[in-house]
């Protein structure tokens, strides 16, 4: 493991101006997710059923159709490839294939917590590395191609205390989105589908939304605590 060099007062300094996202703003960004992926699944899904005397397997795979198109138009838009947006779609097509030719509706449900139960496995595995993956997570959504914002950044993955903070949010989103996977599992195999469509959409972005008001919480902590001891150090030296 590679060693990190000790901080300086210039470091702490440095740290000090690092700005973190508005929490505000990454909430407001869930909504087209929880409007294709939720809301739109329910009522096409309640609508295909209700009109029409389609297996639950069509009605599910119907249902998913806005979502797959908001993936897509994002792609051809951009003209460029996003490695999750192609993962979803072929996750989502290989999806539809096994449940056509098993005729088991609960592959299909169960494939919208493929992509969340992997993040949270690599998420727990990336513990193992120097930097987890949530470094790479918070830099991009921190730093973003402000050069300044990227030395704050290094500045203040030299403090142990910042280093402690990566780490607990990377256990945290693990831990989260494997449980939610289960979860999922669990009600597949024991509610109808309708109740599973409703219920998981709600527990997904429930928990999705308590994570990420924690990763805040703990970061507005960090902040607050680093800047109380650095005062106290100016105290010091004065």
């Amino acid at each position: 493991m590679t060693s990190t060099p000790n901080p300086s007062a210039a470091d702490a300094q440095m740290a000090q101006s690092l700005q973190s996202p508005s929490l505000r703003t990454l909430v407001i960004g869930l909504w087209p997710s929880i409007l294709l992926n939720g809301v739109c699944v329910i009522v096409v899904y309640q609508l295909v059923k209700h009109f029409t005397s389609a297996s639950d397997v069509t009605a599910l795979v119907l249902s998913a159709l806005p979502a797959m198109v908001g993936t897509l138009i994002p792609l051809i838009r951009q003209r460029s490839i996003d490695v999750l947006g192609v993962f979803t779609l072929v996750v989502t097509a290989v999806s539809i294939g096994l449940t056509f030719i098993t005729n088991d509706a609960r592959l299909f449900l169960i494939r919208e917590s493929f992509l969340t139960v992997l993040f949270g496995i690599i998420c727990l595995i990336s513990l193992l590395f120097p930097k987890p993956i949530w470094y790479y997570i918070i830099r991009y959504f921190t730093v973003g191609n402000n050069h300044e914002q990227m030395i704050a950044y290094n500045a203040a993955w030299k403090f142990a205390s910042f280093r402690a903070y990566i780490r607990t949010v990377t256990i945290l989103w693990g831990a989260v989105y494997t449980l939610e996977f289960l979860i999922r599992l669990v009600m597949v195999y024991t509610l109808a589908i309708s109740q599973v469509l409703v219920i998981s959409s709600v527990i997904f972005y429930a928990l999705t939304i308590l994570a990420s008001v924690a990763t805040f919480r703990l970061g507005q902590r960090l902040r607050k605590t680093s800047k109380e001891a650095q005062t106290r150090a100016s105290t010091l030296e004065s």
